[in-house]
């Protein structure tokens, strides 16, 4: 009996195994993945973060010269719509885009390409009031907007803003 016992026993550890460990590549491949992918969140949180824009004089060209030219492209734009040759909801976008341009000249702000909560967030107040005055009427039906009622005043404070920036 200890004969078959001993002969059932050295077959049984034959056929059993300790546990069988993991190739050390499949530990440090599941570490490189997530090293990606923290590394991929890192770059989603740097290159989509809102970086502050200073508003400065950038431009060191003839000021007074662009003065008066954006200016005269203001007196244009009320002359047509006065005259009727051009729609206020048209003359608004029009001030909005000379008020921008002129923006864009003396400061570093990218205020062609920029939305309403963008000058709220990083424009000085007196741009983004008049912006806010345009805005209605610029994107509104003409019902809506109120671009006839508001029209005087937005170029009040368009001249107003040229007049006073350098």
């Amino acid at each position: 009996m200890l004969a078959a016992a001993s002969t059932t026993a050295a077959e049984l550890q034959e056929e059993f195994n300790g546990p069988v460990a993991y190739a050390d590549r499949w530990i440090w491949l599941a570490l490189l993945g997530l090293v990606l992918v923290g590394l991929y969140y890192l770059a989603v949180v740097w290159f989509t973060r809102e970086r502050p824009v200073e508003a400065g004089v950038t431009w060191s060209g003839d000021v007074p010269t662009a003065r008066t030219q954006h200016l005269a492209r203001i007196d244009r734009i009320e002359t047509e719509v006065r005259e009727g040759r051009l729609p206020a909801r048209d003359g608004h976008q029009q001030l909005s885009e000379t008020v921008r341009s002129w923006a864009e000249l003396v400061t570093r702000l990218p205020a062609l390409t920029m939305t309403l909560s963008d000058f709220r967030r990083q424009a000085p107040w007196a741009l983004t009031e008049t912006i806010e005055l345009m805005y209605p009427p610029e994107f509104a039906p003409d019902e809506v907007g109120e671009a006839q009622e508001r029209f005087a005043t937005a170029v009040a404070k368009a001249r107003q803003l040229v007049t006073s920036w350098s």
